[in-house]
């Protein structure tokens, strides 16, 4: 990337002062971000600096992004943002991404224990997207159920308050592997350190991001009962909108590292 004296002096050899000014605006924001950003993340992201080498605009956008749908929120605390990015990033990844958002939590004061119980909630949130197979198998027709099986499902209505289609749908199809996801699913969402609200919003926002409708309901109706708040879910798809997108730019990291070696020579 030309350096910002260089960049001036084409300009002005083209005598364009509003394109002077311009660049001069530009280049005052982006040292505030840098400022903004070292101060609070440790360092400017990578991305940010390599798009700003090409692109000021597309950095800018970036960084932007960052704030407005990711770390800027006033309603989770940060170490809870990071975390929600972390295990969205662990589940669709890139791991680069991922590691990206366990360093910032580990910056906001995250517990191993409580990144832990965010990936063990990552996990469960994938695994029961798979059961939405089994509709496959599942017709109109009536299904009788024995006694044992009643009583799982009482249990669970009792505990949860309704009974998930997802559940229903399993207790026809197979009462051993009902017992087996509920048996992983009280311990995978049973936390150590977490605070068990975050948990279930967590699931939640890995169940957005992989497009598991039956899930997002469940684990976000847990997610108020544990009082949690309709703006804290809304600032979680933010997340979750961020770290989806943002998976272009970190994928393409070796792109834009190569572009700008190329362009010093």
């Amino acid at each position: 990337m030309l350096n910002f004296f260089r960049k001036i002096q084409l300009i002005v050899n083209n005598d364009k002062i509003s394109d002077i000014l311009y660049v001069m605006l530009m280049t005052e924001e982006f040292d505030k971000i840098k400022e903004f950003a070292e101060s609070t993340l440790g360092e400017l992201p990578e991305v940010i600096k390599l798009l700003d080498k090409f692109d000021e605009k597309a950095a800018l956008e970036q960084f932007n992004e960052n704030l407005n749908l990711y770390l800027g929120g006033k309603n989770i605390p940060k170490k809870i943002a990071s975390l929600v990015a972390l295990s969205v990033a662990a589940a669709n990844g890139p791991k680069e991404s991922a590691m990206i958002h366990f360093k910032l939590a580990k910056k906001f004061g995250a517990e191993d224990l409580e990144i832990i119980d965010a990936l063990r909630a990552t996990k469960m949130s994938l695994m029961s997207s798979t059961l939405s197979s089994i509709e496959n198998f599942i017709d109109g027709e009536h299904y009788e159920i024995d006694e044992e099986t009643e009583n799982i499902l009482k249990k669970v209505e009792n505990e949860a308050g309704v009974i998930p289609e997802r559940i229903k749908n399993l207790s026809k199809f197979s009462k051993e592997m009902l017992k087996e996801h509920l048996r992983e699913r009280a311990e995978l969402l049973n936390s150590r350190k977490l605070e068990k609200k975050y948990v279930f919003l967590i699931a939640y926002s890995v169940s957005a991001s992989i497009h598991d409708k039956d899930c997002e309901k469940v684990y976000m109706e847990q997610y108020i009962k544990n009082y949690g708040s309709i703006d804290e879910i809304q600032e979680a798809i933010n997340i979750v909108r961020f770290i989806t997108g943002n998976r272009v730019f970190v994928n393409a990291l070796d792109i834009l590292r190569t572009m700008d070696k190329n362009s010093k020579f």
